[in-house]
C-alpha cells in the first residue's frame, strides 16, 4: 500500500472525525475540534500545495456550520426566555375574565429583595 493510501484514513484528515458518519455534518463540537486541527496544519506547514485548497475550503464550511448551529441555539434559547418571560402574563385575546389575575395588585406585592435576580 502506498503512503498515499495511509495518509487518507488517517483520522485528522478532514471530514473522518471519530464520531462522525461520512455523508452527516459532525458535531458543533467536533466541527470546531477539526478546525483546530487545520488552523494547527496551516501553521505547522504540514499541508501540501495541493491540499492546501480542499482545506482551506473545509475550513470555510466548518465556520459556516458553526454559524449556523450557533444562530439555531440561539433562537432556542430566545424562545424559552420569552416563554419564561410570558408564562405569568394574562393572555390579551382572553381578556381579563381570568378570575385571580396571576400578577398581584401593588398592595399584595412584597417589597423588593436586591439579592433575587428575578
Amino acid at each position: 500500500m502506498s503512503e498515499e493510501g495511509t495518509v487518507a484514513a488517517d483520522a485528522t484528515e478532514p471530514g473522518t472525525e471519530p464520531g462522525t458518519e461520512p455523508g452527516t455534518e459532525p458535531s458543533y463540537e467536533a466541527a470546531i475540534a477539526e478546525l483546530e486541527r487545520i488552523v494547527t496544519d496551516l501553521q505547522n506547514d504540514e499541508v501540501g500545495v495541493d491540499e492546501l485548497a480542499a482545506r482551506v475550503a473545509r475550513g470555510a464550511r466548518l465556520v459556516e456550520l458553526c454559524r449556523e448551529r450557533l444562530q439555531r441555539a440561539e433562537l432556542a434559547v430566545d424562545e424559552v426566555v420569552e416563554a419564561l418571560r410570558t408564562a405569568g402574563e394574562p393572555d390579551p385575546a382572553a381578556g381579563d375574565a381570568t378570575p385571580g389575575s396571576v400578577r398581584p395588585s401593588a398592595d399584595e406585592r412584597p417589597e423588593p429583595d436586591d439579592d433575587v435576580l428575578f
